[in-house]
């Protein structure tokens, strides 16, 4: 439960440090409640695509080669949370810096809404598909039920969007300037 609970909280903080940067950067927007509101929706439908591919995937190795496979599945979930780790240590400034460009950019009327949707869904998917493969890997080794999964991925899921909302709502306290 420790394991599901760990890592969907720090998916969810990961995918919800987007969302509220786009949403703090496009205060004031009508409408921009919806757009992110299309973008999480999309996001999360394209992770459960991937959980649903994990599933059929996994059932072709049947036998001999599903350790194989979810050897694999646990390799690329690791390797995906380093190289994040690593990346987002020079990058985690610029990512910011982008998200707060695309806010002003959409605040101006200099790109649509659907810009919005895009962003945040694409930072849905991304952290939606590792947790994903995180608990197939998890689910794969045995060990833990169905039902720990499930309690310890809703407590991550309420701690990390409690916690995206209290960074959201300190976004809001610092003032953006929006002049180049």
């Amino acid at each position: 439960m420790l394991a599901s609970l760990l890592i969907v909280f720090r998916e969810v903080i990961e995918a919800g440090l987007i969302v509220g940067i786009v949403l703090a950067a496009t205060r004031g927007v009508r409408h921009r409640g919806r757009w992110v509101t299309y973008g999480i929706g999309t996001g999360l439908l394209g992770a459960c695509l991937v959980a649903a591919f994990a599933g059929e995937i996994a059932s072709l190795f049947a036998g001999s080669g599903a350790e194989l496979f979810n050897a694999s599945i646990l390799l690329l979930a690791v390797g995906m949370l380093t190289w994040h780790n690593v990346w987002m240590a020079g990058n985690g400034r610029e990512i910011a810096a982008n998200m707060r460009s695309v806010g002003a950019l959409v605040a101006t009327g200099e790109r649509t809404l659907s810009a919005l949707a895009i962003v945040v869904g694409v930072a849905v998917l991304r952290e939606g598909s590792e947790v994903v493969l995180f608990l197939y890997g998890i689910a794969s080794q045995g060990g833990s039920s169905l039902t720990t999964l499930m309690v310890g991925g809703l407590l991550g899921l309420a701690a990390g969007a409690a916690l995206s909302a209290l960074i959201y709502f300190g976004l809001l306290a610092i003032p953006i300037d929006l002049s180049p």
